[in-house]
This record gives C-alpha cells, structure tokens and sequence, in this order.
C-alpha cells in the first residue's frame, strides 16, 4: 500500500510541475513529499525525474511509469466519486474540451439555465480545435463532432450537424438568391481554407456533388464566417448550431434548403467508460440533449422549401 500511495504522490508531481505544487494539492510538506519520490525511486532502481534548482523533468522511465500512476489516480477519483454519487448532487468543476463556434453558439446561451439548475456544479470550457487525451490534459468530458466516435470512449449522441448555404437579406436583396447548387458559381462564397478553398461539396439524396466557387475570402473560423454572412459580404456555409438565434431572428437565412453541405456528422459527448454514472458528467449530458432537442437544428430555418423570410 505504501508503494501505491508513492505512486499517487508522483503523478501529482508531474502534474503540478513541482514538488510544492504537488505538497498543496496532497496537503502534506514538501519534505515529505521529496521523501515519497526518494523511496519510489529506490524501490524501482531507477531515477524517474530530472531534479534542477528550478525544474523538473521526466527520465524515459518516468514517462513510461507516469502514465501508469497517472491511471492509478483517475481511479481513485473515479470510485470516490461513485461513492459520494450514491447520496450527493452534481457538484464540483466540470472540465470539457470542444470547439470554440460550440461554446460561443450552443454552450455560452446554455449556461445560464444549467447553472441555476445545478448551483454546485463549475464549468470549465476550453476552445480547441485538435483531439486532446482526456486523461492526460485532465479533462472530464469532449463535445465533438464527427461522423463515428471512438470506440475507446462512451459517446452520447447529441444532435445532428447539418451545413447550409446561409446570407442575409442585405445581401440576397443586393445579389439574388441562389436556386440551384451551379447558381453558386456567380455569387460571392465566403469558404474555409485549402484543400476547399475554391469547391462546396453537397449531398444530394446519395450523391457526393462539387461545386466550383468563387472565395475571396476563406478563414479557418465557423465563428468569423458566421460574422461575414451576417455584414452581407458573402454566402457562407455554415452548421446550423452556430447560427440558431441568427435564423431564429431572420439575421440570416437558408439558401438551397434542400442540400446538406460537407456530408453527414454529428455532435457527441464523449467521455471515459469509468465516468459512466458520474453525477456532474450525467447533469450535463442530460441538460444539453434536451437543450439541443429543443433547438430543433435539424430544420431550423432550413426546411425543404423554406426560402427564409
């Protein structure tokens, strides 16, 4: 037992960065905690960090021991967490990585209702557009989209994700409405950056279909596109999360109802199989399903035949 308990001091080590750091977080001295590493140290026969006067570092050893601890500890937490989950409710930070259109356009509007729904409950959000590990960067949970989750994770299927052709009326009074997917070729489309700078692609019934467009601007950002369409500089083709309130209010509007951009994807929340049953990780995933659900983003403002208002 008293291997296991080095084992944990020494995956707070590496994730504080320091031995202080680690002694808050344990409560204990620092002193005792250098004496923790010592022992771990001489019970493996070899040395698992590279100690300077102003930092750490992992040997190769330690990086392979490390993760080791680092599961050890995620366990721990995992079955008090299950424990005080039998009488205790949703409490505590919860830790989520998705996107930054996601939190600006489905998350943020969200919040306050969650929030009063679940008063001990911290949210934690960080905007990223890579894959982060989720037991390695201390996250509890990822809102990702994608058309097939991994299957190395829980993944609760939360909405669909469909792209449209969005303008506003500004620009659609001044450049006409596009009514066929060749119209799109005279018209100013604002577009994500290579390799579809100068193409859209559709799905029409089963067909993949490639339009050839003409971008002045491309930009790597749901959010900056969504901005653009609204100003009239230019088409957009955009999630139909990102632009809920903008077609709710007739900001924007739906161009060629009738054909999905991009191809089929999906929102899920993903989060490790021994979370399964966590209280703040159930809280949140029952809440933005329903939010999602209510939204209606499969239809909204984009119906077959709906030519905005």
């Amino acid at each position: 037992m008293e291997k296991v308990r080095y084992m944990v001091t020494f995956a707070h080590v590496v994730k504080a960065g320091s031995f202080v750091g680690a002694a808050e977080r344990l409560k204990l001295a620092p002193s005792v905690v250098s004496k923790h590493i010592s022992k771990l140290e001489s019970e493996m026969g070899v040395r698992l960090l590279n100690r300077s006067t102003r930092s750490l570092s992992l040997t190769e050893a330690g990086t392979a021991f490390h993760e080791h601890c680092a599961r050890i500890v995620e366990e721990l937490e995992q079955s008090e967490e299950a424990v005080a989950s039998l009488q205790a409710e949703p409490q505590g930070r919860l830790r989520i990585s998705t996107t930054s259109s996601i939190i600006n356009s489905l998350l943020t509007p969200m919040i306050p209702g969650f929030l009063e729904q679940y008063p001990m409950l911290e949210l934690e959000l960080v905007a990223g557009d890579r894959l982060v590990d989720l037991v390695e960067e201390g996250y509890d949970m990822a809102l990702r989209i994608t058309g097939e989750p991994s299957e190395h994770l829980v993944a609760r299927y939360l909405s669909p994700i469909n792209f449209r052709v969005m303008g506003s009326p500004a620009y659609f009074h001044k450049h006409g409405r596009p009514e066929r997917l060749e119209d799109l070729q005279r018209h100013i489309c604002l577009n994500y950056p290579e390799p579809l700078a100068q193409k859209w692609i559709f799905r029409e019934g089963q067909q993949r279909v490639e339009v050839d467009i003409q971008s002045p601007v491309q930009v790597n950002s749901v959010d900056a596109l969504r901005q653009l369409a609204l100003a009239g500089i230019g088409l957009a083709l955009l999630p139909t999360y990102a632009v809920a309130s903008e077609l709710t209010s007739g900001k924007l509007q739906c161009a060629l109802p009738g054909y999905q951009g991009f191809g089929e994807a999906k929102l899920y929340a993903v989060y490790l199989q021994n979370r399964y049953g966590s209280p703040k990780i159930k809280a949140f995933v029952e809440y933005i399903t329903e939010y999602a659900r209510r939204l209606q983003l499969e239809t909204l403002g984009c119906g077959k035949g709906d030519k905005g208002r």
